[in-house]
């Protein structure tokens, strides 16, 4: 979104893109992904009992590359480069309902994740660190997750009057959203035509302020800091033991 509307295309200096869906169409997409889509090439992952991807929302993997993340090294999943799918959920209405789904989304994110949050600074890495250190046991925390994100999405996107983010930033669960902002409009990027939010001037506006004014001193190095190892040409089977699950016993 940001892409198109100020460069027409890619940002330039970005290497991530993020892809948004009401939370109904969200879980559908995961349930069919096998049966309509090349999953020789492309898989749909997210974390479940027995995989921990270290990350809330989805991920869409090419199976043909490699992309390792330092937090993901020792799990044995899918380590392709990929792209993100976000799930948007319906809002309660009142004060008291959002602050129950702020709470609920905190807790689920803590115990899904599952590690020490990256770029968010330091005063919420010591609670997580406490919160985590509480509940050791994988089985526990999976139990908790599933638990608070059943009270998280209760709210239906598409008959809500406010939408928001639950898997996003700690900012950005504060954040609500009218939901006719996201009807969509068509915007071409890279001389493709796709859809964007119809309010995306005030959605942008909200979360970087000026968004077309170009910033200065663009410092990529904390995201790089996050990343082990990887290669567009070859799968990620071929360095288990190299590059990932490096202990392994053999």
């Amino acid at each position: 979104m940001l892409g198109a509307v100020r460069h027409g295309g890619f940002i330039p200096w970005d290497d991530d893109l993020d892809v948004f869906m009401p939370r109904k169409d969200y879980d559908k997409l995961f349930q069919i992904w096998n049966e309509v889509a090349d999953s020789s090439k492309y898989v749909l992952v997210r974390t479940d009992r027995e995989h921990n991807y270290h990350h809330t929302a989805m991920n869409l993997v090419d199976v043909t590359t490699t992309y390792i993340n330092r937090h993901s090294e020792n799990e044995d999943i899918y380590h392709g480069c990929y792209i993100d799918v976000i799930p948007f959920e319906g809002c309660p209405n009142s004060k008291l309902g959002r602050a129950k789904q702020i709470y609920h989304s905190i807790i689920y994110d803590i115990y899904n994740v599952q590690r020490l949050p990256d770029n968010q600074g330091r005063l919420l890495r010591l609670p997580t660190k406490i919160a985590l250190g509480l509940v050791k046991r994988p089985e526990k925390r999976y139990k908790i997750w599933t638990k608070h994100q059943k009270e998280m999405i209760k709210n239906d996107f598409f008959t809500s009057k406010y939408v928001k983010e639950t898997v996003t930033s700690f900012k950005g669960l504060f954040r609500t959203y009218p939901r006719g902002m996201f009807e969509t409009i068509e915007i071409l990027f890279e001389g493709i035509k796709v859809k964007i939010p119809a309010g995306y001037d005030g959605y942008m506006k909200r979360i970087y302020g000026d968004y077309m004014k170009i910033p200065k001193n663009i410092d990529m190095s904390t995201r790089y800091g996050v990343i082990k190892y990887v290669n567009l040409k070859e799968p990620y089977t071929k360095f288990r033991g190299i590059h990932y699950l490096t202990n392994e016993k053999r």
